[in-house]
């Protein structure tokens, strides 16, 4: 099913090509573009929302994990992908924590970003290389363990999270129903307090839960 996507990017040069370039793909069925969070809420507000948003961070008036954070209050079914220059831990993990559903930077080809927001749409968690490799290296600094209170099957779908794995995958590998796959999602983020399957993965990597 061809998807809806809202871009919101501040440099005019990047917004035009990736707007041309998702615009030309048959998996997409429409995408409109936005030079900030200003302008994108001020859509939102009598307007549809759309499949998925790819955020970029370093955005004027509003930045890009404000904008997060302020959609997921908003909005809170609204997938929403980092896309940005930024690989720096802090603002990757922010971003996550935020409630991001994935984290892509812009050397990223055009090819793997369309593929990305397919994979996020199917419930997958989507990560650049680079991104992932920031997450693991954060787990050797991680802080103890905290008790989370996670039942063993919690653990497992997490772990099945963490391989990349959509819903419909867990289920088939879990031999569970899509909705129990969801109904132990719903608990996993309440557990661990975030809101997205990426920002489960991270913070479970970080606090030693999988490995």
């Amino acid at each position: 099913m061809a998807i809806n996507v809202w871009v919101v990017e501040d440099d005019a040069s990047y917004r035009r090509t990736l707007v041309k370039v998702l615009t030309h793909d048959p998996s997409i069925a429409q995408c409109r573009a936005f030079p900030s969070c200003i302008e994108l809420f001020e859509t939102l507000a009598n307007t549809p929302q759309p499949d998925v948003i790819l955020m970029d961070l370093g955005l004027p008036r509003m930045g890009g994990v404000q904008g997060i954070i302020q959609l997921r209050q908003t909005h809170p079914d609204l997938v929403i992908v980092v896309l940005t220059v930024f690989s720096e831990k802090e603002k990757v993990l922010e971003a996550i924590d935020a409630g991001a559903a994935g984290y892509l930077l812009k050397s990223a080809s055009s090819e793997q970003i369309v593929k990305n927001l397919q994979d996020v749409i199917n419930g997958g968690s989507v990560l650049s290389p680079e991104i992932a490799k920031i997450v693991l290296q954060n787990i050797r600094k991680a802080t103890p363990e905290l008790e989370f209170h996670l039942a063993a099957r919690e653990i497992e779908v997490l772990e099945q999270l963490s391989q990349g794995c959509s819903v419909k995958e867990i289920a088939r590998n879990l031999d569970i129903s899509h909705s129990t796959v969801s109904t132990y999602l719903a608990r996993i983020y309440s557990k661990l307090q975030v809101q997205s399957q990426s920002g489960a993965v991270a913070k479970a990597l970080r606090n030693g839960i999988i490995s």
